[in-house]
Parts: structure tokens; sequence; C-alpha cells
């Protein structure tokens, strides 16, 4: 018996609150229902045939009723705004009345339709109010940092640049010192670095990450940079957050001869040693020609770095040492890798070069021809990264030296080797080139 009266009751409970979620959605009584759907399918119709002016009173009516109906109502709404917005130019008192009802639409679509995405939402209201009010910049900026920061905006990489560029505003508008802005510019560089991982090589984020670099350049002197870090030296220097943002400012902005840079580089490879520190101690160690401790650091990491400027740098680095050392087969695999980062490099290419020319004597063979085999290959070589990277010193002049080294056409003649046919060069070389006689 109790199970029969109970039954009912339950039926009854879940009949109101399918009717109490109705009524939210459509409005509060049956007169707003009917209201609801005319005005809805009114504004539809007049936003579906651009007719902004025509679909605004019908769609205030549906945000007025029912805002809980449909997730269009809002981005329908933003852009029904914007248009009312322009054609107010010349009457600010309405202008400021739609743009505060624009900032109303952003505050109720999150209340209504968070979505789980509150930050991607506050970041865009803070991007409208920012473009609406510039005067509000400052307003904007901390609307901006809450949605960054606080909250979060998920996988977007707009917000994070645009936060910077608020700071970078309001530092111009002498509301933020200089110090802000470069916490500001580390907050969004890392940000991206971290959805970059999530999604790599993502040509959106990637782009974005640039673009950041690139606006936050022209602030980022060293003129600048270095006495703003040094003041902040001993009260920080323990921090790896702190640390890796001097080096990575420094870096961007070219000052790597610093003492500054050095000290907090091998500051931050001690408290946190890892690819990235790694990378900047071979750079220091590559300066002071210390090869061999240099490789020691870099060899283990270089696969690790994330960005593929640093890798291909970081290969270059090796290549260098290796060559120094007389390691030419690990040598020409790092250059090999440096190109497969970036396929540009003309430096990967002459670097191969110098190495070839290096193990000519060990490589050639005993007649004139085999001896003097090589050097095709050294040419070869300068001639591809002459046309990759065309201002490379001195690679005229050593094409014109080597080519000198080429066998004679007596050479070829006594030797049976046809002029323009294939050739293998042997050794650790193994490369294949076209023969050619002496110029």
């Amino acid at each position: 018996m109790k199970m029969k009266t109970i039954k009912p009751i339950i039926l009854l409970v879940f009949a109101l609150s399918s009717i109490t979620v109705s009524a939210q959605r459509f409005g509060q009584t049956p007169e707003d229902s009917v209201a609801c759907v005319r005005n809805v399918s009114l504004y539809t119709e007049f936003h579906r045939q651009r007719d902004f002016n025509a679909a605004f009173d019908p769609w205030y009516q549906v945000l007025r009723i029912c805002p809980a109906f449909h997730i269009n109502t809002f981005i329908r709404g933003r852009q029904i705004l914007m248009h009312r917005i322009a054609q107010a130019r010349e009457e600010p008192e309405q202008r400021e009345r739609y743009i505060d009802l624009l900032l109303e639409v952003w505050d109720m679509r999150m209340q209504y339709f968070p979505q789980g995405q509150v930050g991607f939402l506050l970041s865009r209201k803070a991007n409208d109010l920012r473009g609406l009010r510039p005067q509000q910049i400052n307003e904007a900026f901390e609307m901006m940092y809450r949605a960054v920061v606080e909250l979060g905006v998920g996988n977007d990489h707009v917000a994070p640049f645009l936060l910077f560029q608020f700071a970078v505003e309001n530092w111009q508008r002498g509301n933020m010192g200089m110090d802000r802005v470069v916490d500001i510019y580390e907050i969004s560089a890392t940000y991206l670095e971290n959805i970059l991982r999530q999604q790599p090589g993502d040509t959106n984020i990637i782009s974005t990450m640039a673009n950041l670099d690139a606006a936050f350049e022209p602030l980022a002197t060293c003129d600048v940079m270095i006495p703003l870090f040094e003041r902040r030296w001993e009260e920080n220097q323990g921090d790896v957050a702190f640390l890796e943002t001097v080096t990575r400012v420094l870096d961007n902005a070219g000052c790597t001869d610093s003492e500054l840079f050095f000290t907090a580089t091998r500051a931050l490879h001690a408290l946190a040693p890892g690819p990235r520190s790694a990378f900047l101690i071979a750079r220091m160690l590559a300066e002071q020609q210390e090869w061999r401790t240099l490789i020691a650091y870099l060899n283990e990491h270089v696969d690790e770095l994330e960005n593929d400027r640093h890798r291909a740098q970081a290969n270059l680095l090796l290549a260098q040492a290796f060559t120094q050392e007389r390691r030419f087969r690990e040598g020409r695999a790092a250059a090999q890798r440096a190109l497969a980062v970036d396929p540009s490099e003309g430096r990967a290419h002459f670097m191969i070069a110098m190495m070839y020319a290096h193990s000519a004597r060990e490589c050639g063979g005993d007649d004139p021809v085999s001896q003097r085999s090589v050097y095709w290959v050294v040419v070869d070589r300068l001639v591809r990264a002459r046309s990759l990277s065309p201002n490379l010193p001195q690679v005229n002049e050593l094409i014109s030296t080597f080519s000198q080294n080429f066998p004679t056409g007596e050479d070829l003649f006594f030797q049976g080797v046809t002029e323009g046919s294939t050739w293998q060069v042997g050794c650790w070389i193994q490369e294949s080139t076209t023969v050619r006689r002496r110029p």
C-alpha cells in the first residue's frame, strides 16, 4: 500500500519539476510562453534577413521574457547590438545605453549558458569593453586578468595575447609600471606554451606566440630590462619563475652577453635543470669555446626542447661543437636534425660543407680524381647554403676557393671519368655528386 501511495507522489514531483523547467525556459506565465515563441520567430526571421534594426524589438522582448530559451538569444543579440552601437555614433547617450545592454547580455549569457566557459566569455566581454570604451582600459584589463589567470580560458589562444595588449595600453596611460607589464608577458607566454603542449603543432597558437614576442620586443630593450631585473634580483634570485622570466626576456631582447643573463642562466640550471636551461648554458659555453662541456650539457636534452627555433639552434650548436672535436659523423647528424626542424637553415649546409672540407685528405682516394672528389660535395653544400641564406659570410669566396681544388680536365681524361657523370664520394661521407673539372 505504501508503494502505491509513494509512486503517484514521485510522478507528481517529476511532472511539477518538468513544468517548472519549461516555465523557466519560456517565461514565468502561459502568456510569457506565447509572447516568447512569437518574438523568437519574429526576431529570428529578421536576423536571417540581416535586418538588425527590425530584429531589435522582438529580440529584446525575448531577452526580458525568456532569457533561458536558447543560447542564440545572446549570440545573435551581440550582433544586433553591435549594429545598433555603430548606428548611434551621432547619439552618444543612446550609444552608451546600447553598450550597457551589451555588457549586460554578456553577464546574462554567463548566467544562463555558462557551459563551462565563464572565463572565455568574460574575456570576450572585456574585449568588447576595451573596444567600445577605450577610456575604461584599466577595468577591461582587470576583467581580462580575472578571465585568463583566475578562471582560465581553456585552449583559447586569443585571450592571453589580449591580456598582454591591455597591459601595454595600461602602461602607456600611466596606470601600470613596466615590472607589471613584464609579469603579464610571462603569464601570457606561459599560458600559450601550456596550451601548445596540449595541441602540438597548432599553427594558430604558434602564430599567436610569435605575435606576442613581436609585441613585447619594442619594450624589452636591454637598457630597460637589465636595470629592472637587477633591482629585483636580491629578493627573487631563488625563484624559478623569476629566473625563467629573466632568461626568456633577455634572450628575446638580445641581451645574452650581459652578466645578468649569465648569472640567471646558471642559477636557473642549478635550481631547475632542464632542456631550456641546458640550451642557454650551451650557448654560453659556445662563446667560451668549451666544446666538450657543451656537448655534455646539450646532447641529452636537445630532443626535449619544445620550441622549434630553439631545437634548430641547439642542433646547430652541437654540429659546431662536434666539428671542433672532429666528430664529423655526429656533427653532420646534428646539422641534419636542424634541417629537419627548419629546412631553410642555410647554416646547417654550411657546417656540413666545412666538415667535408676537413675530411678531404682522409676521404680522398689514391688517384687524382678520387683525391679531389670530396671538394665536389663541399661546393654542393655551400651552393645550397648560399641559396637558403644569401647573407652567409665568405660563402662566395669559399665556393671559388674550393672549386679550384676540383680535378683538372687532364685528371678526368687519364682516369677515364666523364664530366657530368654521377660520382659517389666514399669514406664516412657517402654522398652522390656530379663530376666537374676545375674552372
